[in-house]
Parts: C-alpha cells; structure tokens; sequence
C-alpha cells in the first residue's frame, strides 16, 4: 500500500492540563475536541528529506571528475596548473539535467549537485594526489621506471588518508572556526545561482562548450591529420648567433596555454612571460657564448636554467612565511590546539566528522577511521618498499608528518584559498635529505599528495556546510570520486610520457625538473651543479626574495610574482606568450 501524504492524530495529543493553558487555548482545545469526535483529522506530512546522495548525482559527477582528471594530468605536466573541477562540475550537471530533464522523474536538486561536484572535484585532483605532476615523473626523469599497480595503489592509499584527515578537521575549521574557504563558498553561491535562475547556467555553458569546440579544431589540425597549424610560429631572428627557434622565441598554437592565461589572470601571465623572455632571451645565449654549457641544446639549457628557477621558487617558499611569521605561527598554534581537542574528545567519537549519522556505519566514527588510516597507510608503506626500495618505517615517518603539514595546510586554505602543496612538498624533501635523492623525493610525494586530498576535501566541506548538505553523502562521493579518479589518471599519465619526452620543448614537466634538481642539489652536494648553477640559483633567489618583499608594499600589485616566474625560466617562451594571449 502506498503510504498517504497524511497522518492520523491521537487523542492524547489533544489532552493538555488545565493549568497549563490560556483561555484562548482552552477554546481552540475545546473546538478540536468536537471535530475529533466526529472522526479521525486528517494532518498534513512533512515533506520527505530532499534527495542527496542519488545514483544519477554520482554517474554525472564520476563522468565529468573522469574527463576533467584526464586532462588535468595532461595540463598539470604541460603547464603546471589544473582545474580544481568543482565550479566547472556544478555548471555542467546542472546543465545536463536542465536539458533533458524531461527523462527525469524529479528534478536534479542543489543537494544532489553538491554530490556530483563533490565526486568530480575528488577525481580532477587525483593527479596531484597521486604525485604524476611532480615527485612520479621526477622519478622517471631519474631513471626510475614506476609500475602501474604502484601508482594506483599508492594514489587510493594516500587519498583515503587524506579524506579521514579532512573528515577529522571539518568540525573544528567549518563549523567551529567557520573559516571562509573561498572556493567553497563560491561554489555553494553558484549552485544556488544556477538553480534560482537557469538562465545563468544557460549562458555560462554555451560559452564553456563554444570554448572547447574552438579548442578541439585547432588541436586536431595541430596534431592530426592534415597538419594544417604549427605547433608554433617563432620569430625571423637570432639572438646572440642563436635563432628564434633554439630559444623557443615565438608563440605556440596552444589552446591549453592560451586558457590557462585566462585562469591565472593578467599579472600572472605576464610574470610568466617576463620569466620566460629573460632565461631564454637573455640567459641561456649568455650561458652558451661563455661556454657554461656543452651546447644549444633544448635539454642541456633546461638542465642550466632549472637553478636559477630553482632559486626563484624557492625564494617564493621561503620568504612569504617568514614576513607572515606572526600569520603562519597563528596557523601552526591552532593546528596544535586542534589536534588536542580532537584527543580529548576521542572518547565521545564527536571530534571525527560532526554530525553523521549512526547508521553510517556499525563501528563509530573515530574507529572506522583509524581503520581506514591503518589500512591505507599499511598499503601505502608496502608499495613503498616493493615498487621503489623506500623503507616502511620512512614512509610511515613521512606520514605522521603529513598529517601536521596537511592540518596546516587545510588551514591556510581556509584562510586565504590557497594550499601551499607544493611547499610542504619542497620542505620534506629537505627534511628526508638524508634517505637519497628517490627517498627525499617520495617522502616529498606523501606530504604533497596527502595535503592536496585534505584541502579538496575541504573545500568540498565547505560548499556542503554552506547548502546544510548531508556530510556523510559528501564522504561517499569524495572516496568513489577519489577511486574513479585514480583508475583514469595512471594510464593517462603512463600514455601521456610515451608520447611526449618529459622535459622536452612539447612537455616541460616544470614541476617535475623542479622536484628532480632539489633532489640531486639535497644529495648529491655541489658537485653535481654545473658551472656557476649555484652563483645562478644564489642570484635568483635574491631577485625572488625582493620581489617578495617588495610584494607587500603599494607597488607591489605592479611587480611580477615570484613563483610565476621561476617556473617560468623553465618554460618554453612559445607557451608563456601564449598564455599571455590568453
């Protein structure tokens, strides 16, 4: 029998004490009372809770996480910048379901929209997790040859981590701190936006689809067949007896580059240009007429100007926390703090995740997490040791550390939208010194990975908070999302480095050099810098650390940034003037 939208009252619910009421509410018991004796009242049900966690939330969310962690691995190595996925996710389910919503019974809610931006930003960072933007293929650039299975494995472990840490962090930084988390915010306006007003979406994906289209052409006729564009059109010129094209000085046909100018905005674009004009237009013609390298060639001026942007990028780590030490010192107190009030309440479970429900599982909150984080780091320290020699204890070591960075970096996130990932990254490299150049760059490979889950994770938190979504269906879609995203992102990364050199003009792999050249600098001691490296990497880190200090002060929104321009020096000027175009 189908269940009636009514409810049938009972006759203690109209007894009240005769002390208790007001003569008004005396009268109003009284007529109940005579309309109750001539039968049953018929009381309207409250509305079922809306639906959240359904499985067509997840299918749109899977598939759209799929494509966009796809080509994030593609993007991240090419240009070292990613679509988070999250507000393009949001704009595209809805999209989805608003055009053929007639093949749906109900309509597609904001709450099931949280799942399925929540499964899609959980998959488009899996790269990251996984490390194939930086450590994975600085080890292959070492000689490391890296299994599949190992790279899967490794990946799911570290993101399981990384979801019980954010889970854990949620009620003290969301709910207790309520720490803004722009993105989040901004992602939870959006769905409310689009779902007020389709009009909105309408517009914004027309231009989104007109975008990839326009994309699509140019990359065919680029790389298919017919090749009718070049990969890029160099200037008629020669700079010191060595031409335009030797020195990547001209402009790539890259849609890719030309969108990722979009993304990091005007004074970004232009650091990179600037950056990537002043290696290889200067430098690098200088570097080969005073015969501080063998040749002209792509690799080996890569291998000379990666210190110099070494110097650069690690200015921009260094300096920014010691001017905002009294900032960073807030920071690391209260990740202290919260993890002492998540130890003394331990005993209730309350400290984990909130408010999920009991039924979420038959063990309690706090258990299944530490379950799932001894099981996972288990895995984690087994792959370690089979697939790449790093010892169980190291990787374990590595792990008790990326919980501290992670926790600081979820703050940090909170607080300014931005999770220094890569930083925490640089500074286990140092601090796993000792383990070799592989051992400091896998140490580096936890912290990193484990630290871009947590503050996904947060963000997603977040946008959940602010639409009063269901936590534990957020839970579910971050670890499929996280699942899906890892079978897709380790055959696009292994298919994506058999077809491009890591290094090369076509794949910089900027991150990667980066993580490779600190590795051997930790190391192998200088010895192995070429000639005048360090007096190079000395000079720029100078340059990096005033342009940090100089950044603080009014005339600092005029100057370049620091970072953009390390990666910069190791980035083909073809692609960063085509992002400046962009």
């Amino acid at each position: 029998m189908a269940a009636l939208p009514f409810t049938f009252t009972g006759d203690e619910a109209l007894l009240a004490k005769a002390d208790a009421t007001t003569p008004d509410q005396s009268s109003a018991d009284a007529d109940q009372r005579r309309r109750s004796a001539s039968g049953p009242v018929l009381v309207p049900r409250s509305a079922p809770a809306p639906r959240q966690l359904t499985v067509r939330a997840l299918a749109v969310g899977l598939a759209i996480g799929a494509v966009l962690a796809a080509g994030n691995v593609y993007t991240g190595l090419k240009s070292s910048f990613i679509d988070g996925g999250a507000v393009t996710a949001a704009l595209l389910s809805f999209t989805f379901f608003a055009t053929f919503k007639r093949l749906a019974r109900l309509p597609f809610s904001p709450f099931e929209n949280n799942v399925a931006q929540t499964a899609a930003a959980s998959a488009a960072v899996m790269g990251f997790v996984h490390g194939l933007m930086a450590p994975m293929p600085a080890l292959t650039l070492m000689g490391h040859v890296t299994p599949a299975w190992a790279l899967w494995t490794w990946g799911i472990s570290l993101a399981l981590v990384g979801v019980v840490i954010g889970a854990v962090l949620r009620r003290k930084l969301i709910v207790e701190d309520a720490l803004p988390f722009p993105t989040g915010t901004a992602t939870a306006e959006l769905i409310r936006a689009v779902h007020a007003d389709q009009g909105t979406a309408a517009r914004r994906t027309r231009f989104l689809l007109a975008a990839a289209l326009t994309a699509a052409v140019v990359t065919w006729f680029r790389d298919g067949r017919p090749a009718l564009i070049p990969q890029a059109l160099y200037l008629p010129l020669t700079v010191g007896g060595m031409t335009a094209a030797s020195l990547t000085l001209g402009v790539a046909t890259s849609p890719l580059m030309a969108a990722t100018g979009m993304f990091i905005g005007l004074r970004g674009a232009l650091s990179l240009f600037a950056g990537s004009v002043l290696a290889w237009g200067v430098v690098a013609p200088i570097a080969v007429r005073s015969g501080w390298t063998k040749d002209g060639g792509y690799g080996t001026l890569t291998s000379w100007l990666v210190w110099p942007a070494l110097g650069m990028m690690l200015a921009a780590t260094v300096i920014p926390p010691l001017l905002s030490w009294r900032a960073v010192s807030r920071m690391v107190i209260n990740t202290v703090r919260d993890g002492h009030n998540l130890i003394a309440r331990k005993n209730t479970g309350s400290g984990l995740v909130g408010h999920l429900p009991r039924r979420f599982g038959q063990l309690g909150h706090l258990q299944m997490g530490l379950v799932t984080v001894v099981l996972a780091s288990g895995a984690l320290a087994w792959t370690g040791w089979r697939a790449f020699g790093f010892s169980p204890y190291l990787t374990c070591a590595a792990l008790v550390l990326s919980v501290v960075l992670s926790a600081v970096c979820a703050r940090a996130a909170g607080e300014t939208d931005i999770a220094p990932v890569g930083s925490v990254g640089t500074f286990t490299q140092i601090v796993f010194a000792g383990t070799g150049s592989g051992g400091s760059v896998l140490a580096g490979a936890v912290v990193s990975g484990n630290a871009s889950e947590v503050a996904q994770t947060m963000w997603a938190f977040k946008t959940g908070h602010n639409l009063r979504a269901s936590v534990r269906a957020q839970i579910v879609a971050q670890v499929l999302g996280a699942i899906v995203g890892s079978l897709v992102v380790v055959p696009a990364y292994l298919l994506i480095v058999r077809a491009y050199p890591l290094g090369s003009e076509r794949m910089p792999a900027v991150s990667a050099v980066s993580w490779k050249a600190t590795a051997m600098a930790l190391t192998g001691g200088l010895s192995g810098l070429p000639t005048y490296g360090l007096h190079a990497a000395g000079a720029a880190f100078g340059v990096g650390a005033a342009l940090c200090i100089l950044s603080r002060t009014r005339a600092g929104k005029y100057l370049p940034s620091a970072i953009a321009m390390g990666i910069a020096m190791i980035t083909p000027v073809s692609l960063s003037a085509a992002a400046l175009i962009g």
